[in-house]
């Protein structure tokens, strides 16, 4: 099932809400809880009962894993079933995910004709086999206690986080379901939950959708498309990537929110972001947490050398790429952003140092060691970079969203062939126009059209007004992506006013009539 679908916010949405509060306010807790995860497993299984059969069995896994390591008080005792968690989780994840992929490279280097098994990747694999992989880490670690049964499926299979993220862990969601009983309806609660909602879906259907035709039309003829179109076709994708999943988050947050439910922010304006670090502090931020916690702290940090901080970065980007898709393509991107983050890293290194040096009148502060060194250094960059001249700044930040924009290339590109053949048109394709179907894309778009065309502009013909009309919704776009709040901030400083009850229900009547072309989300094929 979709969020932006008429039987979710005409009947599964409004059902679910009503039964949760009933229940809720008459103080039962755990027929609360039972009734959302009903709920869960029909959204879930709405695209495929299969499906809900593999998320079924991985919870009660996982879920006797934890009892099991829960019983042993010393880490020694709970390491075993902890590795054998992780495996299981693991081998799930690779088998739909990585199997074909595997079986592919293999033919490949050695010739061989194994044939591959078409397995079809259950939607949300991803995100619900890592934050189980967190839970039990954390488990292990002590950071948990051991939940009720209910809790945790309810923790796994909570519709609005499930198949798209954010990747929330216990700490966040466990208290929030102890204080379900007596919890009543909250009119601005709910009206902040909604705003958040009708953002995020305008957000996919209503700027997402249209570059993704664009997008989709340019890929389809990468043979023939010059430079320019090469390199709108480029920042477009940039832009429908970013609207279609902080879109879902968006939703998703405001969904929890009506229920009274808080979920952690994913993203908080990456493509303002001033360099690439800055970047991935502001995108995709749970997945970033999830790596940063699970995988690069244990394999030292920057509490270890240089080098070797410089390899954990690049390990974590590799295995960043491979968990976004099983293809080369992902992999380079996810090392291409790898490399970026490093050389910010060894920059900062350098400006730390020089700034050291010249306080201090000697070289490195005695009795620090790297990781510090490390961390510090960054900070110290990113305020330098931050604090600089205007020039700076704004060439920092357009040089971050072109690199960016850069490696989305080989995210959405089906190959990394396809990926430079994109980029070669860009350096050796004409600029002197616009294919005409990348514009004609954009004249779906109904009400921009008319407004054009009945605008009575002198001169303007069919052609020239298909132009106009992706130029000014681009140029829209971008505006408000580099100078406009994000919608989580929107939504917080609203206050409850009529204006804003019409300007937000206007804004919902618009999405509702621009259902009629309904389209999945981009992060579900990940």
């Amino acid at each position: 099932m979709l969020f932006n679908s008429y039987i979710f916010i005409f009947i599964f949405f409004p059902m679910c809400i009503t039964g949760f509060y009933a229940l809720a306010t008459w103080h039962s807790d755990m027929a609360a809880k039972i009734w959302v995860i009903g709920f869960s497993l029909w959204f879930y299984g709405f695209f495929s009962p299969a499906y809900l059969i593999i998320m079924l069995a991985s919870i009660g896994v996982n879920y006797v894993l934890i009892v099991l390591m829960d019983r042993f008080d010393e880490k020694p005792g709970r390491r075993g079933f902890l590795i054998t968690g992780v495996t299981l989780n693991l081998l799930l994840l690779g088998y739909f995910k990585y199997l074909d992929f595997t079986i592919g490279n293999i033919n490949t280097l050695f010739g061989s004709d194994i044939p591959m098994r078409n397995i079809l990747l259950p939607l949300g694999i991803s995100f619900f086999t890592f934050q189980q992989i967190g839970y039990l880490v954390d488990i292990y670690r002590r950071d948990e206690v051991k939940p009720a049964f209910v809790d945790y499926a309810l923790f796994v299979s909570f519709f609005p986080q499930l198949v798209a993220g954010p990747i929330v862990s216990g700490r966040e969601m466990m208290p929030q379901f102890a204080t379900i009983a007596g919890r009543r309806p909250d009119p601005e609660r709910i009206g902040r939950g909604l705003t958040l909602f009708v953002l995020g879906l305008a957000k996919k259907v209503l700027i997402a959708d249209a570059f993704g035709r664009a997008v989709d039309s340019g890929y389809s003829q990468i043979g023939t498309i010059g430079g320019l179109d090469s390199f709108l076709v480029m920042i477009w994708y940039t832009l429908q990537l970013y609207y279609d999943f902080s879109g879902y988050c968006d939703m998703a947050m405001g969904l929890a929110g009506m229920l009274g439910f808080d979920l952690p922010l994913n993203f908080d304006s990456p493509y303002k972001a001033h360099n690439i670090v800055d970047f991935w502090r502001r995108w995709h931020m749970t997945l970033t947490r999830f790596f940063t916690r699970y995988v690069y702290i244990p394999l030292g940090g920057s509490r270890v050398s240089k080098a070797r901080t410089i390899v954990n970065i690049l390990i974590v980007y590799f295995l960043s790429g491979l968990w976004h898709g099983a293809g080369w393509n992902f992999v380079l991107w996810g090392m291409l952003h790898g490399i970026a983050y490093a050389v910010v890293r060894i920059g900062a290194w350098h400006h730390y140092k020089n700034v050291t040096e010249s306080r201090n009148n000697s070289v490195m502060v005695p009795g620090t060691n790297a990781g510090t060194n490390a961390a510090t250094a960054t900070a110290a960059a990113d305020a330098a970079t931050a604090t600089g001249s205007k020039p700076l700044r704004i060439l920092s930040h357009i040089a971050t969203f072109l690199y960016v924009s850069f490696a989305w290339v080989f995210f959405r590109a089906a190959s990394i062939t396809e990926a430079m053949s994109l980029i070669k048109n860009m350096f050796t394709g004409t600029w002197n126009s616009v294919n005409y179907a990348l514009a004609d894309a954009f004249v779906q778009i109904d009400e921009l059209w008319y407004v054009v065309k009945f605008s009575g502009l002198p001169g303007v013909n069919f052609t020239l007004a298909h132009n106009l009309v992706m130029i000014v919704f681009t140029l829209a776009v971008l505006v408000m992506t580099f100078a406009a709040p994000n919608a989580y901030t929107v939504s917080k400083k609203l206050r409850p006013r009529a204006i804003t009850a019409v300007l937000i229900g206007a804004l919902g009547l618009w999405c509702v009539l621009s259902l009629s072309e309904v389209s999945t989300f981009l992060y579900f094929n990940f």
